[in-house]
């Protein structure tokens, strides 16, 4: 019988790691010294804490009733540093459910060792203190909260996973947000399963081994012999560069596992890793699927002749289509390439996973003569794609692609509030496969337009209370506008809450709505008044043009940047104000007008006094939705120059 390994990359082969002396020690229910006393990790003294190690064992074990189950054991060991690594004390454990089968936690058990009265006290986990979650019909989460943990507390962890689901080979992670002293995998292969290993994050190990053994191993009338492989990793950073990049989990080093390949103990195998333009094939033949479409597309001609729609252009019908399905099916808030009702259960129900939703509007528009394919794709979160190893569970969303009149576009029906072919920000700047018969066809997924947000304020200036009023218009276009959407939801009271818990800003009287709300292609506005108070010398007024509501922490903080910058889209902050100079007063000091423009952003600084009113406007535009790492220094420069100039005082005097 085969036992084969694929590997992604040849690695650097390193003798096996040792701890370093009495530092650390590995021995399960055990501590040293070292590890108890320590205060700060030399290689990092930021570190809130650190893992002293992370140790893995996967292997298969039969089961007379169920087959092969694959066993992952996990020890972890993390030494609290500091008040804010206390959040490291919880965890979480994902398990599966699926028709009969299931996954199960076994052995879960957790010291905590801490020095109290010159003595090591050890806690161990009560069962009190574990607690399971529903997520889905599917998925369930173990929450572990360990009791006793402070400052200085070591906290040690062991837990295995038992699972009839080989596809669903835990990924090892090397890296966390922490850093790590040693971490390290050790994998059993049996012949009969062949997964391909995809390190990311990293093009080598510090050790990585192999090895058969010698001595056979039964399960029923099969006689086998297993491979030893040990993948480690030795004092590794913490992952701090996560501002604005898709997932973290594509940057981080760690190891992926995917099925490859099954050899029947009876001779013949059966290959998992296929092509992408054979796995279009068997999505077109799913039920779920490829199938689902044909039958909405059968469904949606009882439908289309009620919406009245063949009169108008083909770019009309498709935007009816889509409001049609938007408003009359509700998005259960689960993921999915495949449809998890069937469609008289969706049809009937009126709600559904994205596959479900968009699916059936795939068929709607085909029904229509509008050309329409699925987009199978990997949301951000999810992590993109490696397109040189075809396996279906990298996808985990499905839009629709439509061509009309020889322009694309790409169109999400789960968010109501969201224009036609706008699609939310979990599904931008990825790259999707368009589930088309016999052919490999990509689509990059982004957002066309840019979002505006712009702050309006009128200031009428009471210097006797040391206050102004101020009429407020908050306006924007794109993801801002359905950010504010989203928040008003037909209720003014849900922006009067947003305005107190994010501006600090109590309105005098009621929202007004500015233009049509359910126009999702127009700006959405809203119109309000409220009072500020205003810093006073003497006889000198010092006003903030904008109210207090412009940046004053410059979001690039990091001093360096290795990943590029994802912004999501590209977008533009506004803010104007008309200042009505109050009776006896005049202009003292007034900023500088300021205006910066290159390939990465674009501010402007106007102001000018106009008899009795200081005019001012500022904006700032970042012109792309992705920026190189080498750009992150000029980028954070030129955000700290807006930030100075938008908060600059204008200064009224009195007039004797």
């Amino acid at each position: 019988m085969k036992n084969t390994l694929t590997f992604l990359f040849f690695f650097i082969f390193a003798s096996v790691l040792i701890n370093a002396q009495e530092k650390y020690t590995q021995d399960e229910g055990q501590v040293t010294q070292y590890e108890m006393s320590m205060t700060e990790y030399d290689k990092d003294k930021d570190a809130e804490a650190v893992v002293l190690y992370d140790l893995g064992d996967y292997r298969f074990i039969g089961d007379e009733n169920r087959g092969f189950l694959l066993r992952m054991k996990k020890r972890t060991k993390i030494k609290i540093l500091k008040p804010a690594g206390l959040d490291y004390a919880n965890f979480e454990i994902p398990y599966y459910i699926e028709n009969r089968d299931w996954e199960s936690i076994q052995e879960l058990e957790a010291i905590i060792y801490n020095y109290e009265g010159g003595q090591l006290i050890k806690t161990t986990l009560d069962k009190k203190n574990i607690f399971e979650e529903k997520v889905s019909d599917k998925l369930y989460v173990k929450k572990i909260a360990l009791p006793n943990v402070k400052e200085g507390s070591v906290i040690e962890l062991n837990y295995t996973i038992l699972t009839p689901f080989y596809f669903y080979m835990r990924p090892w992670s090397f890296q966390r947000k922490i850093p790590v002293v040693y971490s390290k995998l050790n994998y059993r292969a049996i012949p009969y399963y062949e997964y391909v290993y995809i390190l990311k994050g990293s093009d080598k190990l510090d050790e990585f081994k192999s090895s058969a053994m010698t001595e056979d191993l039964r399960f029923g009338n099969l006689v086998y012999r297993e491979m030893i492989y040990t993948f480690g990793m030795k004092n590794l950073p913490a992952f701090r560069d996560e501002e604005y990049i898709t997932s973290n989990e594509d940057y981080m080093i760690g190891i992926n596992f995917q099925l490859s390949k099954l050899y029947y103990p009876r001779g013949g195998s059966k290959d998992i890793m296929t092509t992408w333009t054979a796995m279009n094939e068997s999505f077109l033949k799913n039920d779920n699927l490829g199938k689902y479409i044909k039958k909405s597309e059968k469904e949606a001609k009882k439908i289309l002749p009620e919406l009245n729609i063949t009169a108008t252009s083909q770019l009309d019908q498709a935007k009816r289509i889509v409001e049609y399905v938007k408003h009359n099916y509700n998005w259960n808030g689960r993921y999915g390439k495949f449809a998890e009702l069937s469609l008289s259960d969706f049809l009937k129900r009126k709600t559904g996973n994205v596959a479900n939703i968009n699916l059936f509007l795939t068929g709607m528009l085909n029904a229509a003569g509008i050309d329409a394919y699925p987009v199978a794709l990997s949301t951000r979160e999810n992590g993109f794609i490696r397109k040189e190893y075809p396996f279906s569970q990298f996808l985990n969303y499905v839009l629709v692609q439509a061509k009309i009149d020889g322009k694309i576009y790409n169109i999400d029906a789960t968010e109501p509030l969201l224009y036609f072919s706008d699609v939310p920000e979990r599904c931008i700047n990825v790259e999707g496969l368009v589930v088309k018969p016999k052919t490999e066809e990509w689509s990059v997924i982004y957002q066309k337009g840019m979002s505006l947000d712009l702050k309006s304020f009128t200031i009428n200036l009471i210097p006797e209370e040391n206050k102004m009023e101020v009429d407020a218009s908050f306006a924007a276009t794109g993801f801002r506008a359905y950010s504010y959407r989203s928040t008003y939801l037909g209720k003014s009271e849900n922006l009067l809450k947003y305005l107190k818990d994010n501006h600090n800003i109590t309105p005098k009287n009621d929202i007004k709505i500015g233009g049509e709300v359910s126009e999702l292609n127009k700006p959405f506005q809203f119109l309000f008044t409220f009072d500020s108070p205003v810093e006073s010398s003497s006889d000198r007024l010092f006003i903030h043009p904008f109210c207090n509501l412009s940046p004053t922490d410059n979001i690039f903080k990091q001093t360096s940047r290795s990943l590029h910058v994802d912004m999501v889209y590209s977008r533009s902050l506004g803010y104007k104000s008309v200042i009505n100079i109050p009776k006896g007063y005049k202009v003292d000091h007034m900023p500088e007008p300021f205006s910066y423009n290159d390939a990465l952003m674009k501010v402007d600084y106007i102001l000018y006094q106009d008899a009795d009113k200081v005019i001012i406007s500022a904006n700032s535009i970042f012109k792309k939705n992705i920026y190189q790492p080498s750009e992150y220094e000029t980028l954070k420069r030129t955000y700290a120059k807006m930030i100075e100039q938008f908060s600059e005082m204008l200064v009224l005097s009195k007039i004797y």
